[in-house]
């Protein structure tokens, strides 16, 4: 059975061979983990990611390094080929805007009904 991830998945491990025989594993090997848990659990939500990212913080890792490893999980779950994986990966994507929003389509509609009402009343005159 494989104990770490990297040997689930058939990746060469991220230690360095010294780490490995010392039983010290890396912090970044260890944060990596604990995010591919969090997303294959379901729990990875964007308000989640940004309590990872200050946790990161406390174990001396920049921001930018931890959202790249959150990334990089994220990429790996997506190209798993698991359809339960790759909604867990896209709960952290945010859905595109809407090009225009709902107030302008209103008044757009509001103007249009004005336009055909005056068209409709010089018709008739």
């Amino acid at each position: 059975m494989p104990t770490r991830y990297s040997e689930e998945f058939g990746r060469p491990s991220a230690q360095p061979s010294s780490a490995r025989r010392s039983g010290r594993l890396d912090t970044r090997m260890i944060f990596r983990e604990m995010i591919a848990q969090e997303l294959r659990a379901g729990r990875l939500t964007r308000s989640r990611r940004a309590r990872i990212v200050r946790y990161a913080a406390q174990l001396g890792l920049s921001a930018v390094e931890a959202g790249e490893m959150v990334a990089s999980c994220c990429n790996e779950a997506f190209d798993a080929g698991d359809t339960r994986q790759k909604k867990l990966a896209l709960r952290l994507v945010r859905p595109p805007q809407p090009l225009i929003s709902t107030d302008a389509k209103i008044w757009m509609l509001v103007g249009v009904g004005i336009v055909i009402d005056a068209w409709l009343l010089l018709r008739l005159i």
